[in-house]
C-alpha cells in the first residue's frame, strides 16, 4: 500500500495535477473526442476551427463552431474567478508536466490521496518551490471545481 511518505517522494503527483486539468478543460471542450494527440489548451482556438470545418467541401459550420466558442468562453469565465489565466496557465502546466512528469501507473487502490483535495494541497505546499506555489494551487483548485461540477474523481483512471 502507498502511504503518504512514498507519493510524497513521487514528484509527478504535481504534473499530474496539471495534466488532468489540461485534460478535463480539453474534454469539456471538445466532449466526444477520445484521442486528443496534438490538442493543447493553448491552441483550442485553432482547434475550435479545425473541428468545425467540414472535411468535404472545407465550409466553416457556423453552428458547430460558435457552440464550442461558447463552451471555451464560459469555461473560461469560470477559472477565471478561480484566478486562472489563459495567458499564464496554459504554459505553466505544459512547464509542469515536462518539469514533474506525469504518473506512471495508476496508484494503489487503497489509497485515496490522489483523490483527497485536502492531502493533495498540502502535498503542493511542501513540494512546489515558493515562486511556483500560488499558481500551482491555483492549478489544483481548478481541477478541484472541474471534479466537483462533473462528478467525476480528480484523476479519473
Amino acid at each position: 500500500m502507498d502511504s503518504f511518505s512514498n507519493l510524497e517522494k513521487n514528484s509527478r503527483v504535481i504534473g499530474e495535477i496539471a495534466f488532468q486539468l489540461d485534460r478535463r478543460i480539453l474534454a469539456h471542450v471538445f466532449p466526444g473526442l477520445t484521442r486528443l494527440y496534438g490538442y493543447t489548451v493553448s491552441n483550442i482556438p485553432a482547434k475550435i476551427k479545425q473541428n468545425s470545418i467540414n472535411p468535404i467541401d472545407g465550409t466553416v459550420d457556423k453552428q458547430k463552431w460558435r457552440e464550442m466558442t461558447q463552451c471555451y468562453t464560459a469555461l473560461l469565465s469560470k477559472l477565471e474567478k478561480l484566478n486562472y489565466n489563459t495567458d499564464i496557465h496554459t504554459g505553466f502546466s505544459e512547464f509542469l508536466v515536462n518539469t514533474y512528469g506525469i504518473l506512471k501507473q495508476r496508484p494503489n487502490a487503497y489509497t485515496n490521496i490522489t483523490y483527497n483535495p485536502i492531502i493533495l494541497r498540502k502535498l503542493v505546499i511542501d513540494m512546489v518551490p515558493a515562486k511556483f506555489l500560488r499558481d500551482t494551487l491555483v492549478l489544483l483548485n481548478c481541477l478541484c471545481e472541474l471534479s466537483r461540477n462533473d462528478k467525476k474523481p480528480l484523476f479519473p483512471w
